[in-house]
């Protein structure tokens, strides 16, 4: 037996044996670098272009915080880039709450706007869309010479997931995306806009649910995203599971988060779920819809599911995205928002 042989042999064992003693009581993995990542130049993967964040006063003062605009290098008035106008969970109105995602988008060539609202519990949803939608427009009013806004893209998590319809809607009433539109949906809270029928069906969706979502039940992104969008002709419904090994990838409402470690629903830690499940997907959802790119479009879709392997498990893949043409819920689960009361956070607006 050679000595590569009983190297090799000896890395298996200790493998094995860290993988028993964890097992009993496996923690959250505290590093990204647990799994392998993507590599440069690859989707998901942080790109060649410096970024520098402006930052604009928003028009309404019960908006606690500036509006961001992340701006790489390669975005002059010569050369404007596309744009992915971003909308944030409910209270994360910090731009550090989605930081390390916003710059890898930003980095890889895309202008990205980051519109807070307010976290007033009594504010309306008509209120809080205006905010989200006027911070957008603010930012175009000053930036717009470095964004080509013919190619837009909408990404958005829980609360900011819920309204990407009715901003791309209005998106696309203000002659945004006519070249290329795309909205990625991350674990949907409720959405409360109208005419989205106008969409057109040429825009490329994306809705994303993470599996062990202790916050919005996976039945309102099928209700009210999912089937109030049947006119779109290229959409996939995506899932991440939770994946263990000797520590555990959550999959929780959290998974977008990169800035609170404190989130106890999977959120905060940049790991796998982060470059190859979100980052990725949006990256290569960009890439497709604003150039065609069919290798982008097989990782935007799912249909390349890789998520990555365990460096400490004889990488072993990670476990795979889940991507299919209609929606896959998880109907065990017992989360603090569900479809059935949607009415009771109406705060006045129409509801099923």
């Amino acid at each position: 037996m050679t000595k590569k042989t009983v190297a090799f042999i000896s890395v298996i064992f200790l493998t094995v044996c860290l993988y028993a003693s964890a097992s009993a009581q496996i923690q959250p993995c505290a590093l990204s670098k647990v799994t392998t990542l993507p590599l440069a130049g690859d989707y998901g993967a942080p790109g060649p272009h410096a970024v520098a964040r402006q930052s604009i006063q928003h028009p309404d003062a019960n908006v606690p915080a500036p509006v961001s605009v992340f701006v790489p290098a390669n975005a002059t008035a010569q050369t404007p880039a596309p744009v992915i106008f971003f909308a944030h969970g409910f209270g994360g109105f910090d731009y550090l709450y989605y930081d390390a995602l916003l710059r890898q988008l930003a980095s890889n060539g895309y202008v990205v706007v980051f519109a807070p609202y307010t976290a007033n519990l009594f504010a309306s949803h008509p209120t809080r869309y205006q905010q989200m939608w006027s911070g957008f427009q603010l930012a175009v009013s000053q930036y717009g010479g470095l964004m080509d806004t013919t190619k837009a893209g909408f990404a958005g998590h829980s609360y900011g997931a819920g309204a990407l319809p009715e901003l791309a809607r209005r998106g696309v009433a203000a002659g945004w995306g006519s070249n290329g539109l795309f909205m990625f949906v991350m674990a949907a809270w409720y959405s409360w806009g109208s005419g989205y029928e106008q969409i057109p069906a040429s825009a490329k969706l994306v809705v994303q649910v993470y599996w062990d979502d202790g916050t919005n039940q996976h039945l309102i992104s099928q209700n009210d995203i999912w089937n109030r969008l049947p006119q779109i002709q290229e959409r996939r419904w995506q899932v991440i599971r939770t994946a263990k090994t000797i520590c555990t990838l959550p999959a929780g409402h959290g998974v977008p988060v990169t800035g609170n470690s404190s989130d106890p629903d999977g959120g905060g830690t940049i790991n796998s779920h982060d470059y190859w499940g979100v980052w990725r997907r949006i990256h290569a959802l960009a890439d497709y819809t604003f150039t065609g790119n069919q290798t982008a479009r097989q990782i935007a879709f799912g249909d390349d599911a890789r998520m990555g392997r365990w460096r400490l498990a004889v990488l072993r893949p990670v476990t795979p995205l889940e991507a299919t043409s209609a929606p896959v819920l998880n109907t065990t689960s017992s989360p603090q928002f569900t479809w059935a009361n949607k009415c009771v956070y109406a705060l006045g607006s129409p509801c099923p």
